[in-house]
C-alpha cells in the first residue's frame, strides 16, 4: 500500500485529496457530490480497494478544499479533476 493525504494546488486553489490502495490495481477516482465531500464515499472505498486504487477529493469549495476566486461551474469542476490527476503524475484513471 503507498497511501497519502494532503492537498495540491490546481489552478489557483488548493485540493484536498486521499489517495488509498495498492499502487499495483487501477486506478479509481471517486468524485463528492454537490455539498457533500470525499467522506460520502467511505464504505465504498474499504469495498473497492479490493479492485481498485482509490483516490478521493473534495471538489472546489467543498470540505477541506478551498474556493478559490472564480465563480465556478461543472466545467471548472472537471478541470479541477483532470488538474488533480496531473498534479499527482497520474497518468490514466477510472472516474466515478
Amino acid at each position: 500500500m503507498s497511501d497519502a493525504t494532503g492537498s495540491v494546488a490546481v489552478d489557483g486553489t488548493r485540493l484536498f485529496y486521499r489517495l488509498e490502495g495498492s499502487a499495483d490495481l487501477p486506478l479509481l477516482m471517486l468524485s463528492n457530490s454537490l455539498g457533500t465531500d470525499h467522506s460520502i464515499w467511505e464504505i465504498q472505498a474499504n469495498v473497492l480497494m479490493r479492485k481498485f486504487r482509490v483516490l478521493r477529493y473534495d471538489a472546489r469549495g467543498h470540505g477541506a478544499s478551498k474556493p478559490g476566486s472564480e465563480n465556478y461551474g461543472i466545467e471548472r469542476l472537471g478541470r479541477d479533476a483532470l488538474g488533480l490527476l496531473d498534479a499527482l503524475g497520474i497518468a490514466r484513471a477510472h472516474f466515478c
